[in-house]
C-alpha cells in the first residue's frame, strides 16, 4: 500500500514538474500540491532534490516498460528502432527546455541518474537494434552500431546545450522534429533521439565493447 500511495505521489509530482518546471517550486510549495504535511514530505523525499531523484527514477521506470510493451509489438529492429525514437523524442517534449540546464547546474545528483540512465539503458539498447538491423539486412553491413548510437546521442547533447539552444530558443522543438542521421539505414532517414528525465540525460563517455 505505501509503494502504491508513493507511486501516485511520484506521479503527481512528475506531472508538476512537466507543468511548471523543475526550478520553480520550493519545498513548501511542493509539499502542499501533493497534498501532504512538510514533515510528511521531508520523511518521504528528505528534501526536493530528493524528490527530484525519486521522481526521475520513477519516470525512467516507467520509460523502460513501456518501451519493453512497445518493442515486444513490433516485428523488425527497423520498426523498434524507429519506434523507440519516436517514443523518446515525445518524452522530450513534454518537459521544458531548461530543465537540464537546471538539473545540470542545481540538482546534480539528479543528473547522475540521467547519465547513468543513458549510458547503461540506452545506448546498449540502441547497439543491440543496430546490430540486429545489421544482421537482418535492413541496415548497412559496413555500418559501425557503436559510431551510429554515440553520433544520435551528441546529437541529442547539442539540442540540450544551452550555449548553442538557450532555453528561450522558439525553434528547439522544430529542431529535435527534423534533425535526422540521414544515412545510417538503407531505406530510410532515421529521427534524432530525444531522452526525457523529467520527462533525461546527457551521454559523453565511450559505450563499452560489443
Amino acid at each position: 500500500m505505501e509503494e502504491i500511495v508513493l507511486s501516485k505521489l511520484l506521479d503527481r509530482a512528475l506531472a508538476l514538474l512537466h507543468e511548471v518546471g523543475v526550478g520553480i517550486l520550493h519545498e513548501e510549495q511542493l509539499a502542499a500540491a501533493l497534498d501532504v504535511s512538510p514533515a510528511t514530505f521531508r520523511e518521504l523525499f528528505g528534501s526536493k532534490a530528493g524528490l527530484v531523484c525519486q521522481a526521475i527514477q520513477h519516470n525512467f521506470a516507467r520509460q523502460r516498460a513501456e518501451h519493453e510493451q512497445l518493442l515486444a509489438n513490433l516485428a523488425t529492429p527497423v520498426e523498434r528502432l524507429l519506434a523507440l525514437l519516436h517514443h523518446s523524442l515525445q518524452e522530450m517534449r513534454r518537459s521544458p527546455h531548461y530543465d537540464y540546464h537546471v538539473l545540470r547546474e542545481e540538482y546534480p545528483e539528479a543528473w547522475t541518474l540521467m547519465q547513468s540512465y543513458l549510458t547503461e539503458y540506452v545506448a546498449p539498447l540502441l547497439v543491440q537494434l543496430l546490430q540486429a538491423g545489421i544482421q537482418e539486412g535492413q541496415f548497412r553491413a559496413e555500418l559501425n552500431a557503436r559510431l551510429i548510437t554515440h553520433l544520435l546521442l551528441a546529437q541529442f547533447n547539442l539540442l540540450v546545450n544551452e550555449q548553442f539552444f538557450p532555453p528561450t530558443t522558439p525553434t528547439l522543438l522544430r529542431c529535435t522534429a527534423t534533425c535526422s542521421f540521414p544515412t545510417c539505414a538503407a531505406s530510410a532517414p532515421m529521427p534524432a533521439p530525444a531522452w526525457s528525465a523529467t520527462s533525461s540525460p546527457e551521454y559523453s563517455g565511450e559505450i563499452g565493447n560489443e
